[in-house]
């Protein structure tokens, strides 16, 4: 029963968050242990190589769901995790007796992303305090529901959208993880237009600017101003905005993966809905490593300053991700997930 029990146990792995969908993962079964490998699904328009945060948070969301599952079944297993830089990122080593029944957990197959706009009262204490209080390892979470925080945060929010949409490299990635047609939507990763909840005119709008030159030069106007202040509009009326927080290295970066996917998952599993922004966290990295819009480094610069004092962050801590938290006004559509055999090798 062993190799049925693993690929059920992968297949509720790969419903795990991951940046725009990108599933850049494989699990491999050794017959003694499941390895975490990377895999880059399109090279050609990718931004997040293996050692990258976002996609650290990656797979620390998959081996969250790994173990969710496998207590979900009454088993156990011992985690190893490499040296930074190495791969496979870890590997678990499980017993042989696994159980010849497989239970589903029902949160795995909850969780999802909704882009919508949200009802504006305010989150169940109960709940609020629930999610106020995890941790993992040195991430916790810190939970913004006074209106001036919430403010300053949206703020750094639109300067970070300004940084972003001037950027070549993501442009070419967001235009390149979009799902249009039934058949690209069948692929299985990427995002698919239905979940972007667009207005009327919104599709319309995505092929006008997919053209990077067409967008270089409206951005000449401001167009990047424009867009930026019109992705805070649901980000700005949330009822309260989650953050994740803590150290930033390799080990800690995968804590917080699996911190944010557990969160996100209990929220949704008492009728919250969740939508991730990872754009500030992200520019902020790419300050660090270069990989900014030529322009933008100061107000960047100023953006990790008052994320340090609005979030209370010590030296060597970090914003891993904001959670825009709410009440649902309607069910969104949700993505796919690429097939199994995608995500999952047996070398038996």
């Amino acid at each position: 029963m062993t190799k049925p029990f693993i690929e059920h146990l992968a297949a509720c792995a790969a419903l795990a968050p991951s940046a725009d969908n990108s599933q850049p993962w494989q699990m491999r079964w050794t017959g003694d242990a499941l390895e975490l490998h990377y895999v880059s699904r399109h090279p050609s328009t990718n931004v997040f190589d293996a050692d990258s945060h976002g996609t650290l948070l990656a797979i620390g969301g998959l081996a969250e769901y790994i173990d969710v599952t496998l207590a979900a079944n009454g088993v156990r297993g011992q985690w190893e995790w490499s040296r930074p830089g190495k791969q496979p990122y870890g590997q678990l080593e499980l017993p042989h007796d696994l159980p010849e029944n497989f239970t589903i957990p029902p949160g795995v197959e909850a969780r999802h992303t909704n882009r919508l706009p949200y009802r504006t009262d305010a989150l169940e204490p109960g709940l609020r305090d629930k999610v106020a209080a995890a941790r993992q390892g040195q991430q916790r979470m810190v939970v913004l529901q006074d209106n001036a925080a919430r403010k300053a945060l949206v703020r750094l929010v639109e300067l970070s959208s300004q940084a972003r949409f001037c950027n070549r490299d993501l442009h070419r990635w967001l235009f390149g993880s979009l799902r249009e047609t039934p058949q690209e939507v069948a692929s299985g990763d990427g995002l698919d237009v239905a979940t972007l909840g667009l207005p009327p005119g919104g599709k319309t709008m995505l092929n006008f600017m997919s053209n990077w030159k067409r967008m270089a030069k409206l951005n000449r106007f401001g167009a990047y101003k424009f867009l930026a202040k019109t992705e805070t509009g649901l980000i700005s009326a949330a009822p309260a905005l989650l953050c994740v927080v803590g150290s930033g290295s390799e080990r800690n970066a995968i804590d917080a993966g699996r911190l944010l996917t557990r969160v996100w998952t209990q929220l949704n599993e008492h009728g919250a809905a969740v939508q991730p922004y990872y754009v500030v966290t992200d520019q902020v990295n790419r300050l660090h490593t270069g990989k900014l819009a030529p322009g933008f480094e100061d107000k960047i610069g100023a953006v990790e300053q008052e994320l340090h004092r609005l979030l209370g962050l010590a030296q060597g801590e970090m914003l891993h991700m904001i959670l825009r938290v709410g009440y649902p006004t309607k069910a969104p559509a949700r993505s796919r997930r690429l097939p199994l055999s995608q995500v999952f090798v047996s070398e038996l």
